[in-house]
């Protein structure tokens, strides 16, 4: 064989190799499934807010941006009828658009869980859990989020989110269709 053959069968493996590999990585369990989550006993006078969806996106968007500090956000909370988060991801030196489709839900504790509805990755379909392990993966998020990928979810503990002065949130009601969300201030007592 001449070496043009060897370097061409050398690339095909190299190829199907990567391919191979790529396709283990976002098979692999996700190192996310070992996460305790505690969330703060937290006490002291409650205020009680009420919020718009604008309100709300533009608060999330402040808290993700402020906890990436000074880092490129990588993904966009978007509120609709449903919660939006929006990012790129690059395969093959190919930036795909995602767009993960998510249905809130108040926990006991004050925390949200986002439930995934749909997923758009350009044209490809994938399983919404797999979206979420790549996605967990390859961005960091802040600690305060939590991504679930074997329960297609993502938790948002708001009492573990940093503040001034002890300062912490629960989240009370979350009706996006009727656009009423609660929120609770703890400030705690002294």
């Amino acid at each position: 064989m001449n070496k043009w053959k060897i370097a061409f069968f050398l690339l095909i493996i190299l190829i199907v190799g990567s391919i191979i590999g790529f396709f283990y990585w976002i098979s692999s369990p996700s190192d996310s499934s070992d996460v305790q989550i505690e969330t703060p006993n937290v006490s002291g006078n409650i205020l009680t807010v009420n919020a718009t969806k604008e309100d709300f996106e533009g608060i999330a968007n402040t808290f993700m941006k402020k906890a990436m500090e000074g880092k490129p956000l990588p993904v966009n909370l978007t509120i609709e009828d449903q919660v939006i988060l929006s990012s790129e991801l690059t395969i093959f030196s190919t930036v795909l658009p995602v767009k993960l489709y998510f249905e809130p839900f108040v926990e006991e504790n004050g925390n949200i869980r986002l439930e995934q509805s749909s997923v758009e990755i350009g044209q490809l379909q994938l399983p919404p859990e797999t979206v979420l392990k790549v996605l967990n993966d390859s961005i960091q998020l802040p600690e305060w989020m939590i991504v679930r990928p074997e329960d297609e979810e993502v938790l948002i503990q708001l009492a573990s989110i940093p503040m001034s002065s002890g300062v912490r949130v629960r989240a009370k009601e979350l009706n996006l269709e009727e656009d009423i969300i609660t929120l609770e201030i703890i400030i705690p007592s002294e």
